[in-house]
């Protein structure tokens, strides 16, 4: 507690000693504040004491304030199922620190944020009251990992103020997977924000699994051992596994455009300090309120594959009437021939059979690339194209809907949005990827939501490529069908840095779990290190609400996967995560209706794996597994691994034994049609 926190020995003694802050409060919402002085609990009750006896306590309660060795003040909330405690305590500096299962697992952590007018908080600041909430919410998503969410937390509100007359409050959240806090700074005006103090504390000897920043969140996710002695910038999120086998995800949530987003630096290596660094110095008009930044922290990673925290602690849909959202799995041309398969209406006309008869409902056509034009052409020389309209049309009576692709520099002002994004619904367009944002600052942050809400206004749904990894956007415009936000399998193509099996797996546990993932899977290409199988199910283990297939005309032919895949949901209603270990395998359960896809990809390692499928409706199904067959000769690495499909029974109560060569996957579709 900062000593400005007393009005003086009177406000102590009215208090009775015990209640030494005049942040005191009732607890509730599962928030509690505790005084730890030793001082005060023993005088605790003893209000009956002789009058010369409390002038002497009162003297010595006086000297202790006027030395500057004031009792820490600790306030707590905690999680709704009471496994998670997070603290916020006052000494030696404001900082926060969370406890699982009764033990440590995030050491005492700064918080701070610095602004030019407001100045630094917490800085010499005194607490003047404390708030108490609680959340409990349920929302609908049209896309994503689960179609009805639940928003369930405490949250404790802690107001303060400087000598300057600023005033600042922290908000602080803990769920049942992890905690949260932001900052709102009161008052009127503009102001900008300098910088933020505000991180984690990791343990010592955690191991992590992490990528190096890029501006489009292109970059490997690999294992590390010793994160404390990485010194460049890392991108959100950012995972740990402690010494005591706790789970810890970094990133933030509810970004947008009032705000810079941010990256991850290692600010203190001797203490494991994970700071946020800003893009730039954003600019708003108060009473402001930041992003809120994030820890996930659970024992098991069931709740943090899972989890739909990220969109829990963004705003409400902007959008009331979400009912002509539809997302869904989509064919992507360009990943299979990007020369080549744009450039006429013929082709083109072919991607549109195969989506139709795949049962998936929609196309991406790459329109400002058609006209041979390696980085798009200008907005002018393809809007008069008298062949795209005839193709949107073309694939309606197809059931397939058609999305565009621009730059986002053509959409960037009023002005050319309505000149430039209205030209896509009058010619059939239903939606657009708006691509090379590549930055995290507050500009680029505006024009996310700009484009969210131009989209919504004209009924089109919307995906950011190279852009950031999402940070809640998608609760607050359902529109929006994906991110990019991820080294894919684009990169087969014009990069030597290339996808591998561990780093498939590493992005279940790291890019996946805050929203949607734009990876472009199954291309097949001959340069991966995986098998047909791994490729092949990959659009389940990963999330997006445009799932877009490297499928063509010609590799489908003789594609076990073609069935596999056939009428594949790119919008789930339900996940369980099965198994598996960052860096080792994965498998993923989704549930579209009352029908579950399965999937699972191996890293470097061949296992074999005993799958409890418990959450099934007990009885047995007959389906068929896709996976890696044997080879007829030994030595066949993994990317020629011949792929089957076979019949197999599933029994809900028993485990199924599956085998998984290294690189290796499977797959299969159970329907609710279990003999019981």
């Amino acid at each position: 507690m900062n000593r400005r926190s007393f009005s003086g020995n009177t406000t102590l003694v009215g208090a009775g000693l015990a209640a030494s802050s005049v942040c005191a409060a009732p607890p509730a919402g599962g928030a509690n504040r505790e005084g730890n002085s030793p001082l005060l609990r023993s005088m605790k009750g003893k209000i009956r004491m002789h009058k010369s006896a409390a002038v002497l306590c009162l003297a010595v309660v006086g000297f202790i304030v006027s030395a500057g060795v004031l009792p820490a003040e600790t306030w707590t909330v905690e999680s709704p199922n009471g496994k998670l405690l997070l603290k916020v305590t006052d000494q030696p500096a404001l900082s926060i620190s969370a406890d699982l299962n009764g033990k440590n697992a995030v050491p005492a952590s700064p918080v701070g944020i610095t602004l030019k007018e407001a100045g630094k908080f917490p800085g010499v600041t005194h607490c003047t009251g404390r708030t108490t909430a609680k959340i409990d919410e349920t929302y609908a998503m049209p896309v994503g990992k689960r179609s009805m969410c639940r928003n369930n937390a405490n949250q404790l509100t802690l107001d303060f103020a400087n000598d300057k007359g600023g005033k600042f409050s922290l908000i602080l959240r803990a769920y049942n997977e992890g905690i949260a806090y932001r900052y709102r700074i009161h008052g009127s005006g503009e102001d900008t924000v300098v910088e933020e103090q505000s991180g984690f504390n990791i343990p010592a000897a955690s191991k992590s699994w992490f990528a190096n920043y890029s501006k489009a969140y292109e970059a490997l996710y690999s294992e590390h051992d010793n994160f404390a002695s990485y010194t460049n910038d890392i991108q959100v999120p950012m995972l740990f596994c402690t010494p005591g086998k706790i789970w810890i995800l970094i990133t933030e949530a509810d970004l947008d455009g009032t705000y810079s987003g941010a990256r991850l630096k290692v600010a203190d290596a001797a203490t494991g300090l994970v700071a946020y660094k800003l893009q730039d110095q954003p600019v708003s008009v108060l009473p402001w309120t930041t992003p809120w930044r994030v820890a996930f922290v659970v024992d098991n990673l069931n709740a943090l594959v899972e989890s739909t925290l990220i969109t829990d602690l963004a705003k409400p849909s902007m959008i009331s009437d979400t009912s002509w959202i539809r997302p869904g799995t989509a064919i992507f041309p360009w990943l299979t021939g990007p020369n080549t398969n744009n450039m006429s209406l013929e082709r083109m006309k072919q991607f549109v059979d195969l989506a139709s008869e795949m049962g998936w409902p929609w196309i991406e056509f790459d329109n400002a690339l058609a006209l041979k034009d390696k980085w798009g052409c200008p907005p002018e020389k393809w809007m008069d194209c008298p062949w795209f309209p005839e193709l949107t049309a073309y694939a309606a009576k197809k059931n397939v809907n058609v999305y565009g692709w621009d730059h986002w520099c053509n959409l960037d002002t009023p002005e050319k949005i309505e000149k430039y994004l209205a030209w896509y619904p009058k010619n059939g367009f239903k939606g657009i990827k708006v691509d090379f944002l590549d930055s995290d600052n507050q500009r680029v942050g505006k024009f996310r939501d700009d484009i969210a809400r131009a989209c919504a206004e004209r009924k089109m749904l919307l995906s950011y490529h190279g852009d950031i990894t999402p940070r809640g956007l998608q609760r607050t415009w359902p529109n929006i069908a994906t991110h990019e936000g991820v080294l894919g399998q684009e990169y087969f193509i014009f990069s030597r840095i290339r996808p591998t099996p561990a780093y498939h797996v590493n992005l279940v546990f790291t890019r996946n779990v805050p929203g949607s993932m734009d990876y472009t899977p199954t291309s097949y290409s001959e340069k991966r290190t995986y098998s047909r199988a791994h490729d092949s199910v990959l659009p389940v283990v990963f999330e997006s609400g445009w799932q877009a297939m490297g499928f063509n005309p010609e590799n489908v032919v003789s594609n076990p996967a073609r069935e596999f895949l056939k009428n594949l949901p790119a919008a789930w209603d339900d996940i369980r995560f099965i198994d598996g270990e960052p860096g080792k395998f994965a498998v993923v359960a989704r549930r579209k209706g009352s029908d579950w896809w399965i999937a699972g990809i191996n890293a470097d390692a061949p296992r074999e794996i005993e799958l409890k499928l418990d959450f099934l409706k007990e009885g047995i199904y007959q389906t068929t597994l896709y996976h890696d067959g044997k080879p007829a000769t030994p030595g066949v690495v993994a990317k020629d691994l011949p792929f089957v499909a076979d019949p197999v029974e599933v029994n809900a109560g028993k485990p199924l034994t599956v085998q998984m060569p290294a690189g290796g996957g499977f797959g299969m579709v159970l329907k609710d049609s279990a003999k019981k």
